[in-house]
């Protein structure tokens, strides 16, 4: 199922929060968020949480239109409860910006995927005209795995880091001085050590580790059948027929093979020693 959501006929809102009721992982990915925008889906996130499943926040930290009180509401959320992780991206310049938006609900063997201009704000859930592509498909589609895949991009990218309290108050103090030089009340001096703080605070901080749970689809099928220690292109080949019973459509099961490897090297799930040769890690 694919429709499009605009906030004029239908709510991002109304598609997002039944979505996050019924699943067994949530994961979130936005630019800018805010306290208004976190309380239209909070309740449901906190029923799930309560039920087992796994919460993801993926956030940019732009202190000229993220909400510190959201950030720090997030960042509590993952602290106070074991199946709920908040990670943060900080841009090494003020001209880079982070800016997707993707919300990601396992209910399975369905995820929902909502993919287009809504932040998670209260405008941009209800009121802003928007344009959002919701997706429904099984998880072992092609286009959800390929969704997935720029995820896990986002998840992973060099600039993406694990908060803690100094970084959280530092946001805040950033915010609350970009807001005063906005009014002409700061000065440059201040802004610029505030924000060299900010960034160098960024640098020493852990970044995310891969784990199990972040496979799906063609990364888990692949996964799932590596042997332990040293093995060959050759060797994962022998399960073409397996792949292709779960995704008939597939023309060229090996070249997809070859690229789930690829990634799943960059995740740190394995390593290349050679051409065509792997160690499971």
């Amino acid at each position: 199922m694919i429709q499009i959501v605009d906030n004029v006929q239908h709510k991002t809102v109304s598609i997002l929060v039944p979505a996050i009721e019924s699943a067994t992982d949530i994961r979130i990915a936005v630019a800018f968020v805010s306290s208004d925008g976190i309380s239209q889906i909070m309740p449901a996130v906190e029923q799930r949480l309560t039920a087992g499943a796994n919460v993801e926040f993926l956030v940019g930290m732009d202190p000229r239109a993220t909400d510190p009180a959201a950030i720090r509401e997030l960042y509590l959320l993952a602290q106070q409860n074991p199946h709920a992780t908040l990670l943060c991206f900080v841009p090494r310049s003020i001209s880079i910006l982070y800016h997707p938006k993707i919300y990601l609900m396992r209910n399975d063997p369905i995820i929902t995927a909502i993919i287009g201009s809504s932040n998670l704000t209260r405008s941009g859930l209800t009121s802003n005209i928007e344009a959002n592509v919701v997706i429904q498909d099984d998880i072992h589609s092609e286009l959800v795995s390929e969704i997935f895949n720029t995820y896990y991009r986002l998840k992973f990218h060099p600039l993406r880091v694990v908060p803690d309290d100094e970084f959280i108050h530092l946001f805040a103090e950033l915010c609350a001085v970009e807001k005063r030089s906005e009014r002409q009340q700061a000065r440059l001096s201040e802004i610029r050590t505030l924000r060299k703080a900010f960034s160098t605070k960024a640098g020493t901080l852990q970044r995310p580790k891969p784990s199990r749970a972040d496979l799906f689809g063609w990364l888990e099928l692949v996964y799932d059948v590596l042997p332990e220690g040293e093995f060959s292109n050759q060797d994962i080949y022998a399960y073409e027929d397996y792949f292709r019973q779960h995704y008939p459509q597939n023309m060229n099961i090996r070249a997809k093979i070859r690229q789930q490897l690829q990634i799943l090297q960059k995740l740190g799930f394995v390593q290349h020693v050679t051409t065509g040769v792997w160690r499971k890690l």
